[in-house]
């Protein structure tokens, strides 16, 4: 158990920030998590409220947490059917809240908390185009969206303050999934879709493109890997990933297996529905943090929706929804 030590968390509501906060309070770590909707905090008094876009707060909340650890998880991006904003309006708010935000914690850690460790969320869009089957943290990046320049971003600002001798890692996340992701990925809207045409809530489910290949993953294991990379001893790049690919229609296959359901039966494809279209496949090389950490999987693919199936199943049987 790491008694005593601080977590300071920001996007701590999110997907990944709830497993974290959750897995560093099993190691009895004293946790603060900022987002958009409000602080959580084991501290007292608790934490003002505001916005971490602003440098003042930023350095606000490293003075008063004092954390030994730092989790970077705010992110600001789209699913693949959302529309494609293109406004600068949006490109700069990206760009603030996944990059400029980062560095106010990474100057605020170099000034006032330098034995604090930093963990930057980056992620696998930084490939975006890429030539190569495989990606490592040597691949040249190739973003093509402003969700993976921003995140680019970041990973140059962790290059910048590693040399100023703060300890700072980035993590390249990969697809993964879990009974918390959002409504809005394709992962969520198969799941839910599934159990609701398994109770007779829905009779067809609408997807783009079956054929798509994914690199997928299990949330609490990719937030587990995280915590392994800020135990390290020298802060560096990791790909978190799980290598190995599924199609779409895989994914759709497993769900409805599971529920005893013919797919087939059931599911339109529709590649028009589809307004970001993926230039490239996708597939990570984890093999730096398997081998620095001991990291690895602790679900298959498989067992990782029968894990979303059933807790979906769960939520939507309750007595709330009948």
């Amino acid at each position: 158990m790491s008694v005593n030590r601080r977590a300071l968390i920001i996007g701590h509501t999110g997907q990944d920030g709830s497993y974290l906060k959750d897995l560093l309070k099993s190691k009895g770590y004293s946790v603060t998590g900022v987002a958009s909707s409000g602080i959580y905090t084991d501290l007292s008094p608790l934490i003002n409220k505001g916005d971490i876009t602003d440098t003042a707060y930023c350095n606000y909340l490293v003075d008063t947490v004092q954390p030994d650890e730092l989790y970077f998880l705010a992110a600001l991006h789209q699913s693949s059917v959302e529309q494609s904003y293109s406004d600068l309006e949006f490109y700069n708010q990206t760009i603030r809240i996944n990059a400029l935000a980062f560095l106010n914690f990474l100057n605020s850690v170099h000034l006032s908390r330098p034995q604090c460790r930093v963990f930057y969320a980056s992620s696998s869009h930084i490939f975006g185009s890429t030539p190569y089957e495989i990606q490592n943290e040597d691949t040249p990046v190739c973003p093509v969206s402003i969700y993976g320049i921003s995140k680019v971003l970041g990973m140059q600002f962790c290059d910048l303050y590693r040399q100023k001798g703060v300890f700072c890692s980035a993590g390249i996340f990969y697809n993964h999934e879990s009974p918390k992701r959002d409504g809005k990925f394709v992962s969520k809207k198969i799941v839910s879709a599934a159990v609701d045409i398994y109770l007779g809530k829905k009779d067809k489910l609408e997807l783009g493109d079956l054929s798509a290949k994914i690199d997928w993953g299990y949330a609490p294991d990719y937030v587990h890997a995280a915590y392994l990379i800020l135990q390290g001893s020298e802060g560096r790049n990791y790909v978190i990933s799980s290598g190995t690919l599924h199609t779409v229609q895989d994914f759709v296959n497993e769900v409805f297996s599971n529920l005893n359901l013919d797919w087939k039966k059931y599911v339109i494809e529709n590649k028009q529905i589809i307004l970001k279209k993926s230039v490239t496949v996708l597939r990570g090389d984890s093999s730096r943090l398997r081998r620095d950490t001991g990291w690895n999987n602790s679900v298959s693919f498989s067992e990782m929706i029968n894990i979303l199936v059933k807790e979906q199943l769960n939520a939507s049987s309750s007595p709330g929804d009948l």
